[in-house]
């Protein structure tokens, strides 16, 4: 079992240097790659799920968010009962993007991930035929979060609400 703790606060972003221009030989001296970390990586797989799941909900795409969990996963009900809620009074929810202020990893395996993340979902619009409000911020919450890689791609199989701390 592996564990491992982020708080966004304490992130350093590395990346490559790009250089402008014509020459498209490689640069002469080129930094040594650091180590990906458990964290940055679990991250990474959070990150990609929640736009696969914005973009499934800005669709108004049952099918597209079912995809998205495991085939019994309770969570996932939730969010498509969700989901064709909102589509049968005419609206769609665009624009969701969740902040992670803290994550820790709990075990990390090629074909499972278990998290716990503090995060909040903002910047969320209600668009219909003719309206547009914008949702209001979620409150910080701590859950845990089970994924499972199925065909190449990770899904959700559960999120279960943790107390704060």
């Amino acid at each position: 079992m592996l564990a491992t703790t982020l708080t966004l606060a304490t992130i350093a972003v590395a990346g490559a240097g790009v250089t402008m221009g014509g020459d498209i030989s490689p640069p002469a001296r080129v930094a040594a790659r650091r180590p990906v970390s458990a964290t940055t990586r679990a991250l990474a797989v959070l990150h990609a799920w929640d736009r696969r799941r914005g973009t499934a909900w800005s669709s108004g795409d049952p099918a597209a968010l079912t995809r998205l969990y495991t085939v019994r996963s309770r969570t996932g009900a939730r969010d498509v009962h969700d989901l064709r809620r909102w589509r049968s009074r005419g609206l769609r929810v665009v624009g969701l993007r969740q902040q992670v202020a803290a994550l820790h990893v709990h075990a990390e395996t090629t074909r499972c991930l278990v998290l716990t993340v503090t995060d909040r979902t903002v910047d969320g619009l209600a668009v219909g035929r003719h309206r547009r409000m914008a949702l209001p911020r979620s409150d910080w919450v701590r859950h845990r979060i089970r994924l499972r890689r199925e065909q190449g791609d990770w899904v959700v199989a559960e999120v279960v609400a943790q107390p704060a701390r």
